[in-house]
């Protein structure tokens, strides 16, 4: 199964949760002080591991039986490559305009100098142009050791996450790795476990242990983890920062989700609505696109004087947020987003499968 709808599904939720995150930020600095969105959406910020526990699951579940074939590495490095940068791009040169322009509404809170070529390359180093773009550095770095093992047998694929993790967590456990350089900084973060987590389940669904996951379980891990795990989440502060116990804690969680929905499916017990699936469609463009939207209604909302007294503009402005997000990233996805996708895979079919 190359495409899972319950995977597409949780792309959507993931890119609002970050919505949900940074239009906390947007309300705590444009509203005039009183604030309607609850501290729980702090949790949106998670929407970042949810993707790299679901790429590292796709990567697996995509490329099972490619291993070891001839010409594979360049196929999936085109396909994920060509998925990442344009796009990226556009929005890369979206925002240097309006740096250009007005170089107070870009970054602001950030604080670092901006690297542009860094930013352009999705290179490690400075602080991105693209605020959320540091995320893809991480994406890139997956696919890239991704990539080399396509190369060997597919037998070899569980040992080599298995150490792959291994040599991550003991770095982290004995080395102060805050003072690397950037390379070795994002070769050994904990995000990468995150990604290993979603690889390790796809590894076991696809594989021929699955079906004694059965559905009454899966529907128990889903309620354990909204009852339970959530509320862990937030009550002992596990997202502050970026450490082994954040990537532990949240890995864990969005692997027994991921692992749970994706079991259902596959059993067939699971029918996605098309809107879920429609989010997930647009959930790149969203993710790239959101602080930009998110930051114009910001300042529009700061000129009309907000009412520190009333919750009402905070409402309608929350409201018109998250109808913006969506609206553009539905208009982003069509007329950017799409064609780009459209060549990439022209050109994926030119250059690589008719040579099979």
């Amino acid at each position: 199964m190359n495409k899972w709808q319950s995977l597409q599904a949780l792309r959507g939720f993931a890119a609002l949760a970050v919505v949900a995150f940074h239009a906390l930020a947007v309300e705590r600095k444009y509203s005039g002080g009183d604030l309607l969105l609850p501290d729980f959406f702090i949790l949106g910020q998670s929407g970042v591991d949810l993707f790299f526990v679901i790429s590292g699951f796709v990567m697996v579940s995509v490329s099972t039986g490619r291993f070891g074939r001839s010409g594979e590495t360049a196929r999936f490095l085109w396909g994920r490559l060509s998925r990442i940068y344009p796009t990226y791009w556009f929005y890369f040169f979206l925002t240097l305009a309006v740096l250009l322009i007005k170089p107070a509404w870009v970054n602001s809170s950030q604080g670092a100098p901006v690297g542009l070529l860094s930013s352009f390359l999705l290179l490690p180093g400075d602080s991105p142009l693209v605020a959320v773009a540091w995320s893809l550095t991480h994406e890139l770095w997956f696919y890239v050791v991704f990539a080399l093992l396509l190369n060997f047998a597919e037998k070899w694929l569980l040992p080599s996450l298995l150490l792959w993790g291994a040599v991550v967590a003991t770095a982290n456990l004995l080395l102060a790795t805050a003072d690397l350089p950037a390379g070795l900084l994002i070769a050994l973060h904990p995000f990468t476990l995150e990604f290993i987590a979603g690889a390790l389940v796809a590894v076991f669904v696809t594989g021929e242990y699955a079906a004694r996951f059965s559905p009454a379980m899966s529907i128990g891990a889903l309620v354990l983890v909204a009852v339970a795990g959530f509320p862990l989440l937030h009550r002992f502060d596990l997202l502050d920062g970026f450490g082994l116990i954040r990537a532990g804690a949240v890995g864990i969680l969005y692997g027994v989700l991921v692992l749970s929905l994706a079991t259902l499916e596959r059993a067939g017990r699971l029918v996605i609505p098309r809107f879920p699936s429609f989010l997930g469609d647009v959930s790149y463009t969203i993710y790239l696109s959101h602080v930009l939207v998110l930051s114009a209604i910001g300042r529009l909302w700061a000129m009309t004087d907000p009412a520190p007294a009333s919750l009402l503009d905070n409402l309608l402005v929350c409201l018109l947020m998250l109808a913006a997000v969506v609206v553009y990233g539905w208009a982003g996805y069509r007329f950017v987003e799409a064609p780009v996708l459209r060549v990439s895979h022209q050109l994926r079919s030119r250059w690589f499968d008719r040579s099979r």
